[in-house]
């Protein structure tokens, strides 16, 4: 009947050094474990229900060991004082239940609970599902569910990581919210994201990875976000494997032929379906990932194999041989393919970015209310509010200055500085410097200058979120301008990625745009912003160093990556427009020869007001302006507007000159007169090239151009 008594390795004689610490920092009004709870300041911590009496007093106190009770009435203290989370009250009741359940059990079998670290989520979810259904006769909700596991959880983990003795590392689970112990840099873009090493398997996998994480981790040689997801790969496509092929040691093989044979069946499980639950193959980068991260690690431990052996306790670590820090010979390592490579552009039109900012009402909407918006092409759409103007603002920021997403999220709340001598009314200029959190290269400028519009974005955030988190003009600034919307209330940790995505991709779901290319136009993929901003830079004309700056880069290889970027959009955008020649008939040269020609050897001298000169660049023309009826003349729908302008011309000129003969010789002018029949096969050409360019809905234009250069 309690087979759930789960516990986890806790010993009863572990010193209380960290412990007595902890409790020394709790307040005397907080120590009792009592609360009034509609009374500040606890009413700041607990939801409020209209249920309760104004002036009930709760007591949370588990039953059992005096210490269970003060670690109880410790979290609800870290909870109001840091702000993690706010707590529903009769949650707290049902887990007290359950953990009063498990200690008493425990008592009746000679045992004692000597801190909840020793109760495991999992029993107090279970023992509490338990005593529902005895009470009830039926089983909790999923909601209710949900609920309590989330408090059990965050109860176990908190004093698990924060009233121990152990070393930060020492855990299955690793989170950097629970554990201010653990090495980081100030700003960590995924800080909500643990590292749990519960479930790698192998154990010795496991406590190998263990060794290794916390040592790079230690020394600065892996970030946070590294450690996310070579944990995560390292379980699903390392660990798996070895146990459907039953491995059983950290030296995998015990000689060079079998090792390698091993590694080369790995590499081609990881091709196959079987490597995933989806069915399908992994990607060729991810393919890549892999085996770096694997390699990587076994090298690490060739290096430091006695003290491998001596932290996790396994001599096995000791055994490593130099073959294993060639797992795989050189042609069998995959190479990870360039992003370059993609068939469609990672930036984004003016077209598109504008039907994309027209969908932001409905991220500012709340969620009680509906919102209409018209998109191009489409019937208006009225859609329920997702009420998340913060991740509506962040967007818009993103494309205006083309920051990483991270870099926008964890922005400090007083980030902007004014230009000197620029006044705010001039809306194209720029006004301020905004600092954004770079994490992701050393050594670089963090500002940006940015317009008014900007500036005017980041204000509002900075009304909402104190409005938000109920700051009075007399109270400071919150630290961060986009906070967690959830269990934060204090808006002590800045806004997460992953809640930022959620929203974005529920977005996608409810408009579902395409781009030009009918593909899936996603809010989510917010990078195509930063290509889309650097492409816009580009083609005005900025110099490349100073893109680098803007961008961030370290070096101007990586920014060369967006002006090979440009030069890729511009001929896609060339090569799809209708392109004709004289008389209107299609180029026998192809539309990719034809943009290439126009851009080899800089010849700005063959560009035409109407059009482009196809001549060889070694080869003169003798042919004066007599371009429309030439072979080598070349045209699109851009140019239908000069060429229209320019047949209203000719025609006039025509009559005009037909008049002035008839008026200085008596007499018409002939219809063989050289002048007239080169300017009525003009027209001729040109009514042809209009009809043939008409048919089209096609045009060249400069990519990237933003709707405050176009006016739009």
């Amino acid at each position: 009947m309690n087979d759930h008594l789960e516990l986890t390795t806790t010993p009863q004689s572990q010193p209380l050094g960290v412990w007595n610490r902890r409790w020394a920092a709790v307040t005397p009004l907080w120590r009792e474990g009592c609360y009034q709870i509609s009374q500040p300041p606890f009413s700041e911590v607990f939801t409020q229900n209209s249920n309760y009496p104004p002036d009930r007093f709760f007591d949370f106190r588990p039953g059992g060991n005096t210490r269970l009770g003060q670690e109880l009435a410790w979290w609800v203290y870290s909870c109001w004082h840091e702000g993690l989370r706010k707590i529903e009250p009769s949650m707290l009741r049902w887990w007290q239940h359950a953990v009063t359940s498990l200690a008493t059990t425990r008592e009746n079998l000679g045992l004692s609970v000597v801190s909840l670290a020793e109760l495991p989520a999992s029993s107090v979810v279970k023992e509490a599902t338990l005593l529902f259904h005895q009470r009830n006769g039926r089983f909790p909700s999923a909601g209710n569910l949900r609920n309590l596991r989330s408090i059990s959880e965050h109860v176990h983990l908190f004093v698990s990581a924060r009233t121990t003795d152990s070393p930060w590392w020492s855990p299955d689970l690793w989170s950097l919210r629970a554990d201010d112990r653990i090495p980081r840099r100030p700003h960590e873009p995924v800080s909500d994201l643990p590292v749990n090493l519960r479930d790698i398997e192998p154990i010795w996998l496991r406590e190998g990875l263990r060794f290794y994480f916390s040592r790079e981790l230690i020394h600065q040689r892996f970030t946070w976000t590294t450690l996310v997801t070579r944990s995560r790969n390292l379980r699903a496509y390392f660990g798996r494997f070895l146990l459907e092929h039953m491995v059983t040691s950290p030296v995998l093989a015990q000689d060079t032929e079998t090792l390698q044979t091993l590694m080369t069946e790995h590499l081609s499980w990881l091709r196959s379906p079987a490597a995933t639950t989806s069915g399908r193959p992994l990607s060729t980068n991810t393919v890549s990932a892999v085996q770096s991260a694997v390699q990587s690690f076994y090298d690490y431990m060739f290096d430091n194999s006695a003290l491998a052996a001596h932290f996790t306790a396994d001599p096995r670590w000791g055994q490593i041989r130099p073959e294993h820090t060639r797992l795989w010979p050189p042609t069998s390592l995959v190479r990870s393919k360039s992003r370059q490579r993609q068939s469609t552009p990672q930036y984004i039109t003016a077209e598109d970015l504008a039907t994309m900012a027209a969908c932001m009402p409905v991220l500012m909407t709340p969620t009680t209310s509906e919102v209409t918006i018209e998109l191009p092409g489409r019937e208006p759409l009225s859609i329920q509010g997702l009420g998340d103007p913060q991740a509506a603002r962040a967007w818009l920021i993103q494309a205006a200055t083309g920051r990483r997403v991270s870099e926008v999220l964890m922005m400090d709340y007083q980030c902007l500085t004014p230009v000197p001598g620029v006044k705010s009314d001039q809306a194209s200029a720029f006004v301020a410097r905004m600092q954004y959190q770079q994490t992701k290269v050393d050594g670089v400028d963090p500002t940006i200058l940015v317009e008014q519009y900007v500036v005017d974005l980041i204000q509002a955030q900075q009304q909402w979120v104190r409005n938000h988190l109920g700051r009075t003009p007399e109270q400071p600034d919150p630290p961060h301008l986009f906070v967690t919307p959830r269990q934060n209330y204090q808006g002590l940790r800045p806004r997460s990625y992953s809640s930022h995505s959620r929203v974005l991709s529920k977005l996608n779901s409810l408009v579902a745009l395409k781009d030009q290319y009918g593909k899936p136009l996603n809010f989510t993929a917010t990078h195509r912003l930063r290509h889309s901003r650097a492409t816009e830079l580009l083609n005005a004309g900025v110099p490349v160093h100073v893109v680098q700056d803007y961008l961030g880069h370290r070096s101007p290889e990586m920014t060369m990556h967006y002006a090979r970027t440009l030069a890729k959009v511009a001929e896609s955008e060339f090569i799809k427009a209708a392109a004709t020649g004289a008389y209107g008939q299609p180029l026998e040269v192809s539309q990719r020869d034809t943009y290439q020609i126009a851009q080899l050897e800089g010849r700005t001298d063959r560009v035409l007001p109407n059009g482009l000169c196809m001549l060889p660049p070694t080869q003169t023309c003798d042919r004066g302006n007599a371009c429309l009826t030439c072979a080598s003349f070349a045209t699109d729908a851009s140019h239908l507007s000069t060429l229209t302008t320019q047949r209203k011309v000719t025609v006039e000129l025509i009559t005009d000159r037909q008049t002035l003969v008839e008026q200085r010789h008596g007499r018409p002018m002939s219809p063989d007169n050289a002048w007239l029949k080169a300017r009525q096969r003009e027209v001729d050409s040109l009514e042809r090239i209009i009809t043939a360019l008409s048919n089209t809905t096609q045009s060249v234009k400069a990519p990237g151009i933003s709707a405050r250069q176009t006016g739009k």
